[in-house]
């Protein structure tokens, strides 16, 4: 992504799992939701904004609190999501600017940080934020909440709570920030997933030792089919963990094919 141009991002069509709402997906006559993606670090600009792209929002960037109060006020995007350390303007006092001027008090705002500090998270709750991630965390995840952000403020049905996702604390923010932390968490899902498959394919296993014998060996050739694919998996996941170490991991989400035209 450039560097705090505003430039929209192009996407495809949403996926069902973390799609906006019904009635803003792309379409002839639809008009897809607008996220000011507010950052000072590219890397998360770069990661969350192109995700949230291919999730079927436009999304335009601001670097700092000063370039997204006025791209607030000139684009009344459908969802903020901001950072909190930055430079000239920081975060809650963006926030607390947006939530006073009647022009933008409305606007639902996701706070996304690298401070998993009580203190920072009550002083944004305090300055109106509607929910709080903090980084690094997964991609889908920041989808998912502004796409409850958005539900909520065109349904009416915000119960008021600050919704909080993810206490973890990292030793340097700076660090924590970058595409590869991104990666590794995405890794680190993944990995767990993984091994819930891994434990109810050994349960299998030893339940299909109890079946009568032609069932149980039907289930046996089951998970002998699976075998292959399920190391292919433990591969592909070693390899992940060294792209992850490596110094500077630069990551691209691909473009979604589009879909066919019907006649």
């Amino acid at each position: 992504m450039e560097q705090a141009t505003g430039r929209d991002v192009v996407s495809g069509r949403p996926r069902s799992s973390i799609a906006p709402p019904d009635g803003v997906r792309d379409g002839a006559a639809a008009v897809r939701p607008v996220v000011l993606l507010v950052d000072d670090i590219e890397d998360c600009r770069d990661v969350y904004g192109q995700f949230l792209a291919h999730a079927g929002y436009r999304v335009v960037e601001a670097a700092d609190g000063r370039e997204a109060l006025a791209k607030a006020i000139s684009l009344r995007p459908d969802v903020i999501v901001m950072d909190l350390w930055m430079p000239h303007l920081d975060g809650w006092e963006s926030i607390r600017r947006l939530k006073a001027s009647p022009a933008t008090a409305d606007i639902p705002v996701l706070v996304l940080t690298g401070d998993a500090y009580a203190q920072a998270r009550q002083e944004a709750v305090d300055a109106g934020c509607q929910a709080y991630l903090v980084k690094p965390c997964l991609p889908m995840d920041v989808a998912a909440q502004v796409g409850r952000l958005l539900a909520d403020t065109r349904g009416g049905a915000s119960d008021g709570r600050v919704h909080v996702l993810s206490e973890r604390r990292a030793a340097s923010r700076r660090r924590s920030e970058s595409a590869g932390a991104v990666l590794a968490a995405v890794l680190g899902d993944l990995e767990g997933r993984y091994h819930e498959i891994d434990a109810h394919l050994r349960a299998l296993d030893t339940d299909a030792r109890e079946l009568p014998e032609a069932a149980a060996h039907l289930v046996q050739q089951r998970l002998t089919d699976m075998r292959e694919p399920r190391e292919a998996l433990v591969r592909h996941l070693e390899a992940l963990k060294v792209i992850v170490r490596s110094a500077d991991v630069r990551i691209t989400i691909p473009a979604p094919r589009p879909s066919p035209r019907r006649p």
